[in-house]
């Protein structure tokens, strides 16, 4: 698939208001709190409905109501930015609910990652915007500070961030590759396979986390991307933290293996995902893989930056 240049959302600015949403499972109150605050350090307004503190069962609410929720946050004029409390488990169930042509023409900071997944790479598909896979609000009290820095740093604009910070990450195939970078949860790009919102991979610098998978389900659940062809024309794969996967040695050694197996250029142990490390990565911008430098070079801004 020819590379298409996704629009950019408006980075934000000191005073914005943002909208934080729950679109899958419940959250804990302290968490939030303490993720508000992190919120309000960055210069930023949170706002937050009573509604996000539904419970419906291991949802935040019935799948109609957060579905509302979401298009009315992703479409609101008054908030700049939408930024999910936390994943856990739901939000593949609101795509079939919302009307996502008509989100993806409307560009908006979206910022999440986990359960999250489905919606950024929807979004941010031909015709849509970056998103930004990176911390949710219940993480950012235990985030890094460098972490945090860098994510000011793109949803400010700040600066054109380009090499990613990939920490220790290790080379599993080396080679180059260049294309779209997309990133999420193994877990959730599986579930989606054979479903009308299976991931367009083609093209793709994927990016994969997990969080307290077995070692044989995270072989498992590589196995059906590959053999549902969705891994068939990806260029090259960054492999994330996989934080509670046991047994910890099998578990990565299985997933390493896996990845290798595809012969693209690949790295495994970059500091994203569910652990105290969580590097964002805008979803939709063109990159450059270099695995055997060890780099990941973003080739354009996540965000756009308006003259006050």
């Amino acid at each position: 698939m020819a590379q298409t240049q996704l629009m950019r959302p408006v980075a934000l600015r000191p005073g914005d208001r943002v909208r934080l949403i729950a679109p899958a499972s419940p959250f804990d109150p302290a968490l939030f709190r303490a993720g508000q605050r992190a919120i309000e350090r960055l210069g930023l307004i949170p706002v937050v409905s009573r509604e996000e503190f539904s419970r419906d069962g291991f949802c935040a609410g019935s799948d109609e109501a957060r579905a509302a929720r979401l298009a009315k946050a992703l479409g609101g004029e008054e908030t700049r930015a939408v930024w999910c409390i936390r994943g856990g488990y739901g939000t593949g169930r609101l795509l079939h609910l919302l009307d996502l042509p008509g989100l993806r023409r409307h560009p908006k900071l979206l910022i999440g990652f986990s359960d999250v997944t489905a919606l950024l790479l929807e979004l941010a598909r031909p015709g849509g915007f970056v998103t930004i896979h990176g911390p949710v609000v219940t993480q950012l009290p235990r985030l890094a500070l460098s972490d945090l820095r860098w994510l000011r740093a793109m949803l400010f604009g700040m600066q054109w961030l380009r090499s990613v910070p990939l920490g220790r990450a290790r080379v599993l195939v080396p080679g180059q590759a260049e294309g779209r970078l997309v990133a999420g949860n193994l877990a959730i790009l599986a579930s989606l396979a054979g479903t009308p919102f299976a991931p367009d991979l083609r093209g793709a610098i994927l990016c994969l986390e997990d969080v307290g998978e077995e070692a044989y389900r995270l072989d498992r659940l590589f196995w059906q991307l590959a053999s549902a062809g969705l891994l068939a024309q990806c260029r090259g794969v960054v492999l994330g933290e996989l934080v509670g996967c046991k047994p910890p040695g099998p578990a990565r050694q299985a997933l390493e293996a896996a990845i290798a197996a595809l012969g693209l250029p690949a790295l495994a142990g970059a500091p994203f995902g569910h652990g105290r490390r969580n590097v964002a990565l805008p979803v939709g911008v063109r990159a450059r893989l270099d695995a055997g430098a060890r780099s990941l070079t973003l080739l354009e801004p996540a965000v756009r930056v308006e003259k006050p």
